[in-house]
C-alpha cells in the first residue's frame, strides 16, 4: 500500500525534512523522484547534492523570480510541459518516492489540479510525501501521516539573511 505524508505549515524546514526522506530511501538503494513545484533547481543545496545519485531523479517546474498573478500562465504553461516529462519518466521507470515539494502551494495558486497529479500516484510503489506551506483540506484529509512545521523562531525573521549550506 502507498502512504500518503503531507509536511506543511507556516515554519521552515518542510523541505529539508522531505528530502531527508528521500535520503534515507536512497542508502536503501529505492528509486526516489523529487518534483519541486515554484522553483528552478539553481542555487540549491539539496540538488547539486543529490545530483550525483543514481537513484534519484530530479524535476523543478518554475522559473526566476517570486511568483505573482501576472505571472501566473508562464508558470501554469512550465508546470504543464514539466508534468509530461515527469509522467513518460514514472511510466517507463516507477518510483518507490515521489516527493512533490511545494504542491500544497501550486494548488492554492491553481496552478495545477489535484486529479491531474493523482495520475502519477500508480507509478509509485511505497511513499509519496506532499509539502507546502498551505495543503488543501482535501488532499491532507486523504494523509497517512501529517507533519506540521510550526516555527518559534527564525533569524531570517531576525533580520539575518539566508546562509548558504544552511538555509538553502
Amino acid at each position: 500500500m502507498v502512504k500518503l505524508t503531507v509536511i506543511y505549515g507556516e515554519g521552515r524546514g518542510k523541505t529539508s525534512l522531505s528530502i531527508g526522506y528521500g535520503y534515507l530511501q536512497e542508502a536503501e538503494k529505492k528509486k526516489v523522484t523529487v518534483v519541486q513545484f515554484l522553483k528552478t533547481g539553481n542555487n540549491c543545496g539539496e540538488c547539486y547534492f543529490f545530483k550525483n545519485y543514481d537513484n534519484i531523479r530530479w524535476f523543478c517546474f518554475g522559473r526566476e523570480g517570486f511568483f505573482t498573478g501576472e505571472n501566473k500562465k508562464e508558470y501554469i504553461n512550465i508546470i504543464e510541459k514539466g508534468f509530461q516529462n515527469l509522467f513518460e519518466s514514472l511510466k517507463d521507470n516507477p518510483t518507490d518516492l515521489l516527493l512533490l515539494d511545494e504542491l500544497g502551494m501550486a494548488l492554492e495558486f491553481e496552478l495545477v489540479n489535484f486529479n491531474k497529479i493523482k495520475e502519477l500516484f500508480s507509478f509509485v510503489n511505497e511513499e509519496i510525501i506532499v509539502t507546502g506551506r498551505n495543503v488543501p483540506l482535501a488532499v491532507r484529509e486523504k494523509a497517512h501521516k501529517i507533519i506540521k512545521i510550526e516555527e518559534k523562531k527564525h533569524p531570517y525573521n531576525q533580520g539575518i539573511t539566508a546562509r548558504k549550506g544552511i538555509d538553502f
